[in-house]
């Protein structure tokens, strides 16, 4: 998993600001699930407006004109993201309880980066400029993508469906290259190890990674 990466930072100082829910809809889902102490939902100004391209983008689809973004986790605390980490592994350790302690790390740092107080090294979501997001339809329901949110196995690799013969994983798999051509064309970048269908990043160092720039324009909001 690339997580944490050592990519030089520039950052451009672009406040963070919250998401309305009259662009997109809202489940702050870490809340709703007792993992976080706020609801509030921020990104980085730049990568919202990155954010309302791809979702015209996505529009000009026939069929999704009245479709609309579903954002789940954007910008991230570094003490939600330790508890991430620590749920994930403590859920590890007591399913796999013949796990080394390397391969317990390994596990939750397939789906999670490690909670970071090294500035040159922040978790993604730290940055403010990812977002973990599905896409609903003109009724307001997900369309379906093969899992939900946070479904730690590799049936949530954005590819897993890719050359599946049967006919609701192919639906899977359109759904999902629907959301990435989406978010790609307004220069957003699927995680790079194609781990998770949801997670997106803009101007951050995976995104940097990927698009093999020189630097990130965002770094750490906290640090």
């Amino acid at each position: 998993m690339l997580r944490n990466l050592c990519i030089p930072i520039q950052d451009n100082k672009e406040p963070l600001e919250i998401l309305s829910s009259q662009d997109f809809v809202l489940e702050p889902i870490y809340f709703n699930w007792g993992k976080s102490d706020s609801d509030k939902m921020e990104l980085r100004s730049g990568a919202i407006i990155q954010l309302k391209k791809a979702q015209k983008i996505l529009r000009q689809n026939p069929g999704c004109e009245k479709w609309t973004f579903k954002i789940w986790d954007p910008y991230r605390s570094i003490k939600v993201q330790k508890r991430l980490c620590d749920d994930l592994y403590n859920d590890l350790k007591n399913a796999h309880p013949d796990w080394s302690e390397e391969k317990l790390m390994g596990g939750v740092m397939d789906f999670l980066a490690l909670p970071s107080t090294d500035s040159s090294k922040p978790a993604p979501h730290n940055t403010g400029g990812t977002v973990d997001l599905t896409i609903v339809d003109e009724n307001g329901q997900e369309v379906p993508m093969g899992t939900g949110f946070d479904d730690f196995t590799e049936k949530s690799h954005t590819n897993y469906f890719a050359n599946s013969t049967d006919e609701e994983e192919r639906l899977f798999h359109k759904n999902r290259m629907l959301l990435k051509t989406s978010m790609e064309a307004a220069d957003f970048v699927n995680d790079p190890s194609g781990f998770e269908w949801w997670h997106y990043g803009y101007g951050t160092p995976e995104w940097a990674y990927v698009k093999g720039k020189e630097y990130a324009i965002y770094g750490s909001v906290e640090l």
